[in-house]
């Protein structure tokens, strides 16, 4: 292993990835639940839940939702060495910043960006709408987002990647170039 890790096998990384924005306007229903005791035959205190219709609204906006273009890398490997600066911390594409440092090209369209950030837009959506069904609990959510203001930007990101290979199978150590958060 001490052989496998040798430092000349760390590469600086220009990663792609997509910043999706996304104003959400989402109606939500559910059934709250009160917790209610009573007492059973032996004495007992037992508890019940009494179920009523609660209904509202969630205004968001998502500024900023990060998606990676990449295949090459673990996608946990690069949730573990997050976050990366916001775009108001990036600056313009330069073409002096990309030297001795190797580019991914997208793996991941433009389609398949968006409908990750989508699929965690909606997420969420349910976790804030939960947070609001009044009551001890709640049953049936059912959410009824519509996003408007849907925008993108395209984005190349520093990782330091360490790949090598142990007893047949591979391993990663990816370094945060932004912040030298390591995972591996």
């Amino acid at each position: 292993l001490g052989k496998k890790a040798m430092t000349d096998t760390l590469h600086g990384l220009y990663l792609p990835y997509w910043t999706f924005d996304a104003h959400a306007d989402c109606p939500w229903e559910a059934e709250a639940g009160y917790y209610y005791y009573v007492r059973d035959s032996q004495g007992r205190q037992e508890r019940r839940v009494r179920w009523e219709y609660a209904s509202g609204r969630v205004l968001n906006f998502f500024d900023d939702v990060l998606v990676t273009g990449s295949k090459g890398v673990h996608l946990r490997l690069l949730e573990d060495i997050a976050p990366f600066p916001t775009t108001t911390d990036l600056v313009p594409y330069d073409a002096g910043y990309l030297s001795g440092w190797v580019v991914e090209q997208y793996q991941i369209d433009l389609v398949g960006g968006a409908q990750d950030s989508r699929k965690r837009m909606m997420a969420a959506l349910e976790r804030l709408c939960a947070s609001q069904v009044p009551g001890d609990t709640h049953r049936g959510l059912r959410i009824s987002p519509q996003f408007s203001a849907q925008t993108y930007k395209h984005l190349l990101l520093p990782v330091w990647l360490l790949t090598y290979e142990y007893r047949t199978k591979v391993y990663q150590v990816a370094v945060n170039g932004y912040t030298g958060k390591i995972a591996g």
